[in-house]
Formats: C-alpha cells, sequence, structure tokens
C-alpha cells in the first residue's frame, strides 16, 4: 500500500536480494525500523588534498626533452615541469620555477612506495629547457616546441624513466604519461598483483628498490629497515646485488642477495649475513656509493661507509661530518637530529669516471651538509662541509634537479610542518631561496567566522550574502618561522607580481574602465585608464628584470599636469610617460574611451563616443582618425582573429535611432586602413553592450539592448551582416550591459571524440549572470547557425576568400575631419521611413543554462584570453572565475571560483574589492618573468596590482597565513571581539649557551601565549625589543613547565553584567606522576587593554581533558575519568559544588547541546549525559567502544556526526527516548583513509541556496523529470539538495566536504557509485574487496551508507553523460559478482532501474510516459541527474 491505495511493483532479483539482505539484518539487531528513526546516508568528496610529499623523484616520465618532477603524496602523484629562463643553459643564476603538468588521484589506495624505472639519470643540458609543452599559455613556447614533437602516439616512444608505485591494495604499478594529438597529457599504467599478506601485521610493498637491469621481491625472515641495489664494479655490470639491512630480534643484520641477470632469478643466492654494531641498529638513510661496490650508513649524526661488501664482511669506517650551523628551533633534548634524506647531484660523465662523487645530506631542522666522495682515498668520503640552511623542517621530501652541467646545483624539499622550497646551492655563497612549496600542516584546531559586513563598500544588499558565508582559519605550522593561522580560501591564485603602484591623482576623478594593451617591445604594457570625461595612458615596462618604481608624469592636452606615480622602492615598476614611444596625441584622451584594443599588426586602436583611432607603435606609420559626422558612438567592440585580422562592430546614434556597423582593420603601405563591410543595421533599440565571436569561419555579433533583449547577427567572412535571431530575458530589468563568449573543448578519457561548446555569459544589470548555451547545430526550424544558407552579398570591394586574404582596403588619410571613412561606412540619409529594422526568423540558437547572481548592481564579464572557456566576473564586492568544464550543457552548472590575490612577500596580503580588472594580450611571448600573457591588472581604489593567474582549472587551495610567534594549538571565533583567539606556544630564551657535539646551541624554554588576532590584518609579532607583542598574557601567571592543554570563551552573566572570561586548562609535569598538576585558569578579558588577567585557579590531580560551557553560567569538564559540572553561584560569586559522573576512559571532546552534554572518550565512544533530578547521569551511549577522535551534534536532524581514531565517521541517532539499553543507533558508517580530527557545520541548506560559493549565488531549478530551467525555484533547491553540510579537517591538512543524504537520493547516488566502481574507466585500481558490493544497492550494512563523492566527481569528468550510458548500456566491463553474471542482466533492466530510482528522488516534478524512450525521458535523463550530482558536489567554501 501506498500513499492508501494497492499498488504493484515489478522487482527484479537484485532488488529482492538486497531488500531480503536488510530484513535480515534488522532481526539480527534486534531493532525493526521504529518511528522517527532516519534513513540517511552520507556523501564526503575531498575540497583539499593534503600538501604533504612523501618524496620527491626528479624523472623524464613524459618525454627525453621534458625535465619533470614527481611529487608522490599520500594517496595521489603530480607531474611538475622545470621552467626556467629563456637560456638557462647559458645563464647559470636564471630563475626556475615548477609548473603543474598533470596529477592522478585515482588509486583509492595509499602509496607505499615509488621509485624509478629506467636509464639512469645523466647530466647533460635539456634540449628546450624552461618551457612547457603542454600549456599554451605564451605563443612563442608552443611555437619553439613544435620541432620535437613529443607525441607518443604517434612516435610510439617510450619515455627513458617509468614510474613504479606499490599500493597498499596489493598493486604493483607500472607508469608513465604521454601527449595525445590534442596536447594533452594522459597516463598509461600496467598493474601487476602482489602476494597476499601472511599475517595482518605485514604491508608488502613498503620498501621497493629498483635496478635498471633487474627487479626482485623477496621475503626475508624479520622487519624490513631499508633496502637498496649496490653499483657493481667496474666491468661486472651483468652481477646484481641486493643490500637489504634487517630488524631480527635485538639484532640488526646486513642481508645481501647476488645474481647475474643473464641467467634469470633461478640463480639467486643469499649471502652470509653481518651484524651491525648496537650504535647503528636504527640506521637513518642507506646510500649506494658509485665505487667498489660500497654504501653508507647514515645513524643518527654519525656516517658509516662499507667497503669491499662482496669480499665477506664489509669493512666499516665512520666519517664525522664537520658542521658548525647553530641548531634552529627549540633543540633543548638531548636526543640527535636526524639526517632524514640525501640526493646525488647531477655531475658530468668524465667527473664520475674520474672516481669523483657527490652526495647532499639534509638534516631535519634544514641543515644541509655537501659530501665529496673520492674512490681512491680512505675512507671513501674525502670531505664534507655545510652547504646552508635551508630554514624548513625537512622530511624525506628532498632532490636535487637537473638544470644542466653549466648550471649550479638546486636543491628542491617539502617542509614536514610548514613551507618547503627550492634553493640555489653555490660555492662559497648563502642559499638562495628561490621558489615555495606550500605546506599548511598540521591542522591542530579550526574555527568558522563571518565575512567581514563592516567594510564601508560593502552594500548593503550585500552584507546579508556576506553573513551567511563562512570563512575557516586553522592553526597550522611549528615554531616561530612557519607557526601561523591559516586561512582556508578555495579558488584560483593571482600571483602578485612586483610591488603596488599608487596611481595618486590619476585616480581622484575615478576610473570607470581600464584597457591593458601590448608594447611593441614586448618588455612593457600600455595601460589606459577611462575616467568619466577623460582618459589617461600610461607605460608599464621593466629593465633587465631589474624594477623600480619611479615617479611620473603624463602630458595631457590641458596646461594642468597630474602625477601618476609617486614615491620609489627597490623593486618596483616604471611607470613611464608614452609618448616617448608612440604618438599619443593622435589618441582622443580628452573622453571617455568606449573600447580599446590591438591589431595583429601591433597597432592601438581606441573608440570614443566622437571618434575612433589608430595608430601604429612604430616609427613611419600613418595613424587613422574618424569623426562621424551628425552622430555620436554608444557602444564598441573590437575582436583579434589570430592570424586573419582585427573586426570593429560599432553602434553609432543619431537621434532617435541607432545604427550596428561593422568592418576590419589592415594596412596598406604606412597607412592604416579600415574596410567597412555591408549597410548599416537599424537598431529596433538602444544597444547596451556589443561582443564578437569567431566561429566556424563564420562571425557572430551579439547585441544587447535596453529592452531586455539579445540579438544576433551572423556574417561569412567578408561579408556583411544580417540578421539572426532576438532572445528576450524574463526580466524587463535584464538589461545586458556585458557579453562574453566561451568555448569549451575536451576530450573525454572515457570516449574518444572531441565536445565543443558555445556559451554567452550575460552581464545583467540587476545583479546577475545569465548564461546562455549557443547551439552550434540546428535549431527547431533546422537552420544551421551560421549557415550559407543565411549569407548575404558580399560588400564591394571584398571577394569570396576568408577574413586576412583580403585584395585591397578601402582608406583615407587623416587630413579630413571624417577621415574619408564616409566612403568607407557611407553616410545614409537614414530616412525616418526606411524599414532597416531587423525580422528575425522563428525559433532560437539560444538555450537557457543558469543564472548566477552576484550582487545588486551590474555585472562585467570579461572572457578569459588565455582559457577560451572561463570568464572573469566583477561585481562589487565579487571578483570571480566563471568557467565550464566537461563541455557545454543547460544542465552543466559553472564552476565558479573566487579570485584570491597573493603576495609572496606577504602571507597575511588581503585584496581589497577590485573597482575594474584588465587582462593582459595572450600575445604577448614568454620570456620576460614580470610580464607574462594572461597578467591580470587589479585596480581597487587607487591602487593597482599586476598578478599572474593561475590557468588551473579546478578550484585550489590559496592559504592565507597569519604569522604567529610560535605553535598555535587552539583557535576560536570571538563574536563579542570579532577577533580570534589563539592560544600558541612561543619559545623564550635562557640566559647563556651550551655546548654539543662542538656546537653552539642556544637555550630555549617553550611558554604558553594567547593572542588575539584581527581578521583581515597582519599581525605585528614583534616590538622593537625583538619580544613578543601578541601575548596578552603576564608571564607570572603560568607556572615552570606549564602547558595549555585547551581555551574555551565564556560569557557568564552575574546580575545584568556580562563578563568576558577565558577558561583555559593546563598540565605541568608527566600525566600520573605525584608531581603532576592541571589546573583551570580563569582569565578576565579587557579588550580595550588588550590583557587577560588571571581571576581565578582551581588546581586538579588528574590531568583535565576538555572543557566546554554549560548554559549561562556554568562549566562542564573532564578530569580524568570523571565528568565534573560545576555552576556558579550568581549571588555570592562562588562556584557550587561539582556534579560528578565517572566514565571508562578520559574525555577528548564535550559539547553541550540544550540540556544535553555529549562526551567523546578516548577508548569507549560516544555518551550523552544531562541532569536528573540534580544529579549528572548517561543517558546514551555509543554501541562500540570507539577511539574517539571528535564529534558535531546536528539538532535538527537529531544526530551526532562521531569521528575516531580508526578513520571512520559515524552517525549516532539521538531517539526521543532511550532505549532499554541506552544506545545510540548507528544510521550510518564511513570509512575514511585518514581519521578526522575537527568538525563544523559550514552550512544549511538555506544557506548554501543563497550562497554556494564566497561570492556568488546560484539558483537551479532543473529538473531530471521533466527538464525544466527555471529562474531558482527554493522550494527545489531545498527540497533535493543536501540539508546539512559539515566540514571534516584531518591533520594532514586534508578537508573533507560531508552531506547528509535522504534514503532515495541515496539509493539513487549508491546505483551510480556501484557501477562507477566497477567501471575501469573511473576505478582503474580497484581493491580486491570491491566485488563484494552487489550493483543494487542495500542498506543492510552501514558502511554502504557511504557515497565516495571523489569516484561521482571522477565519472563526471571523465565521460559524464556518455559514460553514465555506456555503463547502463555495456554493465560494468567484466568486473561483476558470480550470481550476477548467472542472473538475467540485460540493459533494460539496468535502465528500468535508474530510471526508477530516478523516479524516486524526484516523485513530485511529474510522471514518464510509459511509452517513452526509456534512456531519454525528455531527452536528457542522464544529463540532468548528473547535473543534479554536480550540485551535490558543489564546494561549500
Amino acid at each position: 500500500m501506498l500513499d492508501g491505495r494497492w499498488t504493484t511493483t515489478t522487482l527484479d532479483i537484485h532488488q529482492i536480494l538486497a531488500r531480503n539482505r536488510e530484513e535480515k539484518q534488522e532481526l539480527a539487531n534486534g531493532s525493526p525500523a521504529e518511528p522517527g528513526r532516519p534513513a540517511l546516508g552520507i556523501l564526503t568528496r575531498t575540497l583539499v588534498t593534503s600538501p604533504v610529499v612523501k618524496s620527491i623523484i626528479p624523472a623524464r616520465v613524459r618525454h627525453r626533452s621534458r625535465n619533470d618532477v614527481v611529487f608522490v603524496y599520500d594517496d595521489a602523484i603530480v607531474i611538475k615541469e622545470i621552467l626556467g629562463g629563456e637560456r638557462i643553459e647559458y645563464d647559470p643564476f636564471s630563475p626556475i620555477s615548477l609548473a603543474d603538468v598533470i596529477e592522478k588521484k585515482d588509486f583509492d589506495s595509499p602509496l607505499l612506495a615509488a621509485r624509478i624505472l629506467g636509464l639512469p639519470r645523466e647530466a647533460k643540458v635539456p634540449r628546450f629547457p624552461g618551457k612547457l609543452w603542454n600549456k599554451p599559455r605564451d605563443a612563442d613556447r608552443s611555437q619553439s616546441l613544435t620541432e620535437t614533437k613529443p607525441n607518443l602516439l604517434h612516435e610510439n616512444e617510450v619515455p627513458p624513466q617509468i614510474l613504479v608505485l606499490t599500493l597498499a591494495s596489493r598493486n604493483l604499478l607500472f607508469l608513465f604519461a604521454y601527449h595525445d594529438v590534442h596536447e594533452q597529457v594522459h597516463f598509461l599504467s600496467n598493474t601487476f598483483p602482489l602476494p597476499a599478506q601472511a599475517a595482518e601485521s605485514e604491508e608488502l610493498g613498503v620498501h621497493l628498490a629498483v635496478d635498471p637491469k633487474w627487479e626482485k621481491h623477496t621475503k626475508v625472515d624479520g622487519s624490513i629497515l631499508k633496502m637498496e641495489f649496490l653499483h657493481p664494479s667496474k666491468g661486472d655490470e651483468h652481477h646484481v646485488i641486493l643490500l637489504l639491512i634487517i630488524s631480527k630480534g635485538d639484532s640488526t643484520l646486513l642481508v645481501r642477495f647476488e645474481w647475474d641477470c643473464r641467467g634469470g632469478l633461478s640463480g639467486v643466492e643469499r649471502k652470509p649475513s653481518q651484524v651491525l654494531p648496537k650504535s647503528k641498529q636504527l640506521p637513518n638513510l642507506l646510500i649506494p656509493l658509485l665505487y667498489r661496490t660500497s654504501f653508507a650508513v647514515v645513524s643518527g649524526e654519525q656516517v658509516t661507509v662499507y667497503e669491499d661488501i662482496l669480499a665477506g664482511i664489509a669493512q666499516a669506517q665512520d666519517c664525522q661530518l664537520e658542521l658548525h650551523e647553530q641548531l634552529q628551533g627549540p633543540r633543548n633534548s638531548d636526543r640527535p637530529l636526524t639526517w632524514t634524506h640525501w640526493a646525488r647531484p647531477m655531475r658530468p660523465t668524465k667527473r664520475i669516471e674520474r672516481g669523483i662523487d657527490n652526495i647532499y645530506l639534509c638534516r631535519e631542522d634544514g641543515v644541509v651538509c655537501y659530501i665529496d666522495v673520492t674512490e681512491d682515498s680512505r675512507p671513501m668520503i674525502s670531505s664534507s662541509h655545510s652547504a646552508g640552511n635551508l630554514k624548513a623542517d625537512l622530511s624525506n621530501a628532498f632532490a636535487t634537479l637537473d638544470l644542466g652541467e653549466e648550471s649550479n646545483d638546486v636543491v628542491i624539499a617539502a617542509g614536514e610542518m610548514g613551507d618547503g622550497g627550492l634553493w640555489y646551492l653555490r660555492p662559497r655563497k648563502p642559499v638562495e631561496h628561490v621558489g615555495t612549496i606550500r605546506n599548511w600542516t598540521p591542522f591542530r584546531d579550526i574555527t568558522i567566522a563571518p565575512f567581514n559586513t563592516s567594510i564601508s563598500s560593502v552594500a548593503e544588499s550585500d552584507k546579508q550574502i556576506c553573513r551567511k558565508a563562512k570563512r575557516l582559519f586553522a592553526c597550522s605550522g611549528r615554531g616561530p618561522r612557519h607557526g601561523a593561522i591559516t586561512e582556508v580560501r578555495m579558488g584560483t591564485e593571482a600571483v602578485k607580481l612586483g610591488p603596488t603602484i599608487e596611481l595618486g591623482e590619476l585616480a581622484n576623478n575615478g576610473i570607470l574602465d581600464l584597457w591593458a594593451l601590448p608594447y611593441h617591445s614586448k618588455t612593457g604594457i600600455y595601460l589606459m585608464f577611462v575616467r568619466p570625461t577623460d582618459t589617461e595612458l600610461i607605460l608599464i615596462r621593466s629593465d633587465n628584470d631589474q624594477i623600480s618604481q619611479a615617479a611620473s608624469e603624463v602630458e595631457e592636452s590641458s596646461p594642468n599636469e597630474k602625477t601618476i606615480a609617486a614615491g620609489s622602492t627597490a623593486e618596483g615598476f616604471i611607470v613611464e610617460d608614452p609618448q616617448a614611444a608612440i604618438e599619443v596625441e593622435k589618441l582622443s584622451l580628452n573622453e571617455k574611451t568606449i573600447a580599446a584594443g590591438s591589431t595583429a599588426e601591433g597597432f592601438i586602436v581606441q573608440v570614443t563616443p566622437s571618434s575612433i583611432n589608430a595608430i601604429g607603435q612604430e616609427h613611419g606609420i600613418l595613424p587613422l582618425t574618424w569623426h562621424p559626422e551628425g552622430a555620436s558612438i554608444s557602444v564598441a567592440s573590437i575582436l583579434t582573429i589570430p592570424n586573419r585580422t582585427t573586426v570593429l562592430l560599432i553602434v553609432l546614434r543619431r537621434h532617435p535611432d541607432f545604427y550596428l556597423h561593422h568592418g576590419h582593420f589592415g594596412s596598406q603601405g604606412s597607412q592604416i586602413i579600415f574596410e567597412a563591410l555591408g549597410e548599416p543595421i537599424r537598431l529596433p533599440s538602444e544597444a547596451s553592450s556589443l561582443a564578437l565571436h569567431w566561429f566556424e569561419n563564420c562571425i557572430i555579433a551579439f547585441v544587447g539592448t535596453v529592452a531586455a533583449t539579445l540579438q544576433i547577427y551572423t556574417a561569412r567572412a567578408g561579408s556583411s551582416l544580417s540578421p539572426y535571431y532576438e532572445y528576450s530575458f524574463d526580466d524587463p530589468s535584464s538589461i545586458c550591459d556585458s557579453l562574453a563568449i566561451l568555448s569549451t573543448e575536451i576530450q573525454t578519457v572515457a570516449c574518444e571524440e572531441v565536445e565543443n561548446g558555445q556559451l554567452v555569459l550575460c552581464g545583467l544589470r540587476n545583479g546577475t549572470v545569465k548564461t546562455l548555451w549557443l547551439n552550434s547545430g540546428q535549431d527547431s526550424n533546422n537552420t544551421r547557425l551560421c549557415s550559407k544558407e543565411n549569407e548575404e552579398t558580399k560588400s564591394p570591394g571584398s571577394n569570396d576568400s576568408s577574413l586576412g586574404e583580403r585584395i585591397h582596403f578601402l582608406g583615407r588619410s587623416t587630413g579630413s575631419s571624417d577621415g574619408g571613412w564616409s566612403k568607407v561606412f557611407g553616410t545614409p540619409s537614414y530616412p525616418p521611413d526606411t524599414d532597416h529594422h531587423i525580422s528575425l526568423p522563428s525559433g532560437c540558437p539560444l538555450s537557457p543554462c543558469e543564472t548566477l547572481t552576484f550582487g545588486g548592481t551590474s555585472v562585467k564579464v570579461m572572457a578569459d584570453t588565455t582559457r577560451t572557456s572561463r570568464a572573469f566576473v566583477i561585481c562589487q564586492q565579487a571578483l570571480c572565475t566563471v568557467e565550464y568544464l566537461g563541455g557545454a550543457s543547460p544542465t552543466n552548472p559553472a564552476s565558479v571560483n573566487k579570485i584570491w590575490v597573493t603576495d609572496p612577500n606577504l602571507q597575511a596580503f588581503q585584496q581589497t574589492p577590485a573597482t575594474c580588472i584588465a587582462q593582459a594580450s595572450s600575445n604577448i611571448p614568454h620570456g620576460y618573468s614580470k610580464f607574462v600573457a594572461g597578467s591580470l591588472f587589479y585596480l581597487s581604489g587607487s591602487s593597482l596590482v599586476l598578478a599572474d593567474i593561475s590557468s588551473f582549472p579546478h578550484p585550489e587551495m590559496v592559504p592565507r597565513r597569519l604569522p604567529l610567534n610560535g605553535t598555535p594549538t587552539t583557535v576560536l571565533y570571538s563574536q563579542h571581539l570579532d577577533k580570534l583567539i589563539v592560544m600558541y606556544t612561543t619559545e623564550v630564551h635562557q640566559r647563556g649557551k651550551r655546548l654539543r657535539k662542538g656546537m653552539a646551541v642556544h637555550r630555549t624554554a617553550p611558554q604558553p601565549a594567547i593572542a588575539l588576532v584581527e581578521l583581515d590584518a597582519e599581525p605585528m609579532r614583534l616590538d622593537l625589543d625583538g619580544e613578543d607583542r601578541l601575548n596578552i598574557l603576564d608571564s607570572s601567571c603560568v607556572l615552570p613547565g606549564e602547558k595549555f592543554l585547551g581555551l574555551v570563551e565564556w560569557l557568564p552573566t552575574v546580575g545584568e553584567r556580562q563578563h568576558h572570561m577565558l577558561v583555559v586548562h593546563t598540565a605541568t609535569g608527566q600525566a600520573g606522576s605525584q608531581a603532576a598538576i592541571s589546573r583551570l585558569l580563569f582569565f578576565s578579558l579587557i579588550n580595550d587593554a588588550g590583557s587577560a588577567t588571571l581571576k581565578i585557579d582551581m588546581d586538579h590531580k588528574a590531568e583535565i581533558c576538555a572543557v566546554a560551557t554549560y548554559g549561562r553560567s556554568s562549566l562542564v569538564y573532564g578530569c580524568g575519568n570523571d565528568i565534573l559540572l560545576r555552576f556558579l553561584d550568581v549571588e555570592n560569586k562562588k562556584f557550587r559544588h561539582p556534579m560528578k559522573l565517572t566514565l571508562r576512559s578520559p574525555a577528548v571532546h564535550i559539547s553541550v547541546n540544550g540540556l544535553d552534554i555529549h562526551v567523546s572518550t578516548e577508548s569507549h565512544g560516544h555518551h550523552i549525559l544531562s541532569v536528573v533530578e540534580d544529579k549528572l547521569v548517561a543517558r546514551w551511549a555509543d554501541r562500540i567502544s570507539r577511539p574517539s577522535a571528535y564529534h558535531l551534534v546536528l539538532p535538527e536532524q537529531s544526530l551526532v556526526l562521531a569521528t575516531d581514531l580508526d578513520c571512520r565517521i559515524a552517525g549516532l541517532w539521538q531517539p526521543p527516548q532511550p532505549h532499554l539499553d541506552r544506545t545510540t543507533p548507528l544510521i550510518f558508517e564511513a570509512f575514511l583513509p585518514r581519521s578526522i580530527t575537527r568538525l563544523c557545520r559550514i552550512q544549511t541548506q538555506k544557506d548554501r541556496h543563497l550562497l554556494p560559493q564566497p561570492e556568488s549565488q546560484t539558483t537551479y531549478s532543473t529538473s531530471p523529470i521533466n527538464g525544466k530551467i527555471g529562474n531558482g525555484n527554493v522550494a527545489w533547491a531545498e527540497r533535493y539538495l543536501s540539508k546539512e553540510i559539515v566540514l571534516a579537517t584531518c591533520e594532514d591538512g586534508t578537508i573533507y566536504q560531508l552531506s547528509l543524504l535522504d534514503q532515495a537520493s541515496w539509493r539513487l547516488l549508491a546505483y551510480i557509485q556501484n557501477m562507477a566502481m566497477r567501471e575501469p574507466r573511473i576505478c582503474p585500481y580497484p581493491h580486491p574487496r570491491v566485488g563484494e558490493r552487489d550493483l543494487e544497492p542495500s542498506m543492510a550494512r552501514k558502511r554502504d551508507m557511504h557515497i565516495d563523492g571523489d569516484v561521482l566527481t571522477r565519472l563526471l569528468e571523465r565521460g559524464g553523460r556518455r559514460l553514465l550510458e555506456k555503463m547502463l548500456d555495456e554493465g560494468a566491463s567484466g568486473r561483476m559478482l558470480l550470481d550476477e553474471m548467472l542472473v538475467k542482466d540485460l540493459p533494460e533492466d539496468r535502465w528500468h532501474r535508474f530510471l526508477a530510482l530516478t523516479k524516486e528522488v524526484f516523485s513530485g516534478e511529474g510522471a514518464f510516459s510509459p511509452n517513452s524512450d526509456m534512456r531519454v525521458p525528455n531527452g536528457k535523463l542522464a544529463e540532468s541527474v548528473l547535473g543534479w550530482v554536480r550540485l551535490l558536489l558543489m564546494p561549500a567554501i
């Protein structure tokens, strides 16, 4: 019975089996479905991947000419290419950088080890160094690399080196990368299964060694600590020596295997073992040396060289490293500093043949040691010295880069708990830092803060949206160098180039628009500033990369002179008068500029209301100027078609009519000329915006009008425009003020097809952006866009060839007032009774996609010159990129990313709202580091910033760091202060020094501190005396050796007065010892004085683990295994005797929801306590004794999200009344790769609908059932999208987004996920147990209620609709269970089930016709469902 009616339902065998399993599970649990118990699933997706790098491997895994570096993470790899100057082989000090090439993160398993198999690295100059072949940002890069065409598909060539990985899923993986014919980079891999584990404690693949001639995996008796292949002696290249360092019992052994690679593995022989001395039982490094089959073992601070191991027992010789570096950081313990990794720099072959080798050792505190290895010396390490201090916390990720024989050594290292980087190491010179590798780990604590709405520039219409948005701050880093509060920001990064340019008086009257034009010498940029009544033109250039900012003046037509930039700095930009370079007087700078641009020949074109001007940048070029007679120009658009010509489109106003003109520029000798194409077209209403687009040898003109319409005109190459279609917006206030045309082209992994699409972005006056899909195929009347049937007769003077192949141009000198252009444009009388208005045919090639809301005023959209699928959007507070990935379709929502401007020299840089932006031409060649193609000019008030914007298509982590003087441990946002309250551990220097191993060590002691940090300002950390200015505590209130463990803000009310208190729990001494003391400190916070005064001090013998506020004037905290609840006596201003409840293990986290106290314990899961008859009682408890980490209460769902140290997250339901066993039923459970340590509720569904991303509001109402697209159905969004969005952070810097799913949504997503996990194009490396999950969703196991959003994301990126339809048509590509093979499983069955599950989710959106095509109900079932999936996966930050 359904809704009071008896119904019949057709079930297949899969559904019957799934329901039987669910019923059996419910009976086994003894808890059948009860009223009010929710049936929820959980959707997780990775928002931010961990920045922790396990290893860095220089390798040429794409092509022999591609100089790459492989970054190996815990579950992903990234290939980066080494970039540098144009002639890096002749300039050893040329700056270098790394550019992302491709990443791979579909292993679905942790990576245990990584090595390179193939030819050894050789010291040689790269054939094309410093260029990125697959990054077409700069025209000269792609042009210069066309000689080699490193395309493996055509050359059938394997790169010289292959990456070998071992996975925790017991797979050995070989892979390399290649370029396809579309210049896209892909991976090619092959997998071999590893033997099964004999015991759970074994993990095969942790150690991996590779020999160029052979490969060997073996099982030995003991635990393998290190494993390497040794270099054979000269003339014995076929001899393979595998050396293992094994721990067995109390001994550490050297175990050696030898064989001849020509005879196969049958000749493997194990040699006698050698016991290492006690002092070397735990070696840090094993380094194979190049000579005499020797090797070095690094243990602690000692290096031991072993020689002649083939003779039987290796001879050991200890070597003392000569270092005189002062230790960095808190090094008061007697533990020796650890050498973490080694690297062999590239040296000429002749040098190595002479018996000379070198090695770099890196230490955990950043010290690098340079070792000389000589074959003839005894010991072989002839000398060593310090190469410098990198001032970074280093781990295993350390390597040297190959920049050629003439280059100095460059090392690259990733930080362990702070930033890494790239450094030049030059003999007898200081270390030079040339690049940064970000690391924001560890995340110890997080807090949520609102956006600042007190800024005067924020409009009232935006303040409500800003209040809904959230900012995420986290404690990260370690020590005074790297400790900071990190603001987690997702979006597109724009790296600031050089200093900020202050425009001074130039911006006094307000700047309306900004244009960036190329400078002919390629070392500068012309900037055209548009003011309400005039225009200013300046030239910004540089001199040999030594940039300096100078005061400069520009002469104007008026006698008054204005200063453009004032002041000077050591590094900056030269702001010059452009009159020395071009004939500025030929431009109309005394009026507002409507449009500006540059032609393919380098001419500068300016359009003003009264003129069109074109000037050359070289001497001898005659400029062109035209003034319309009796008319004015209202809007204009300029389009430069690569390798063809430049087209101009203008609208002339001759009262009361408006006329559309177009033509193209050229030159005839030394004369700039213009050729008009066709007759003017009379517009039905005033134009508000124009845009030109070149598509399929056709010019498409878009005209936005004040009548809230968008008109389309088309023209074949060289012909006149003809009207095509008219699109009307829904709202009369939707006037299009700006236009951007995007082109999407993607080759999917699933299908070897190229998908093209054209989209029109309309920036409307009401603060929204309307996206329209341009159908390049046939419309409803079977009329193709730009079809030949719509061609008009070509204008006189033009031929049948394409643009750019002109026979002649029409043009005149600039002697007359109109420049002779009247003969080009013609001067028609425009009689009022002449009917030139358009007559559009029926039908429309435009389909609406979506509406994006950015503010309350007009939106400006601007197409990106470097990425055809991306546009910039600016509106009030918003500065974003809008990009469409995966092709264009009405149900493919845009990727909207905030642009974050960062300053490499100021980590806490906070950008101000943009006034206007401009982008440098994509035709600027690469070769000058400060002016690159696509650079963004960002104007805010009177400040101008030049930034290099990232071309990465997906949102990425752009952290903002607020540096501290120590290691932060706790952070919280105080709404009372509108500041961050940070607890951190700083270091205080003690008197005198001490010596250890001959090195001077400054004595330091840790000291807890508390700071109040502004959200949008850089903290002033140190005063003139070098003391900590942030700490608001008096050091006298801290006991010697005392540690601050936690901090909460407390606002108790006494009478009518509210007090602001900080409650800190501390620990002194070793836990469990007699001297151990734990204190509860109450500080009174006085914001005006910026200090905290200790008011109450409460001592406890057991350690206080967690504290939370309860009610208005009470506290609850855990002390040992006890939970204490203390009430404040308001009258006596004292705490009453506490209520106490003893649990089985200490609390790790306490929170309060209403009258319920939620406690997560160290070993016994989650508990819910409450006060009953003046007693603290436990009402609910977790069924599982889990090692808890954190929890979050969701009151609306009566749900608790509980995480533990076993990498699980559980949904626990709190019933209205306790059960007999007083347990919380488990609703769902998810197993993640890492443990979640913090949870925060970022948005509810209502907040998400208002603001899915920080600066944009998206309104969707696309139904997979009826296919309709509306203008923002709030009820639809609240019904079909997740009602809760939670952020989960891990200590390694990973951030997950968690969303709750209702039962119908979970079933549909689980059905799609189960198909995707068996699809090799989505999950190429499945775990052996992947087949345990049936295709039909089942709720029998709570772990199956987890939906992996990363798998769904791959489905969207690797084929989307077409791949989903193929899975439904073709099945699971061979990965099926035996019972499914025996059961009839036809495509019709899968489509029927998919259709039924879709109807369950969107049951209120209409019915399917039984006679309709199942695959395409209303044309777009699979596509619309995936559009809904994209909305579910949309980032919340």
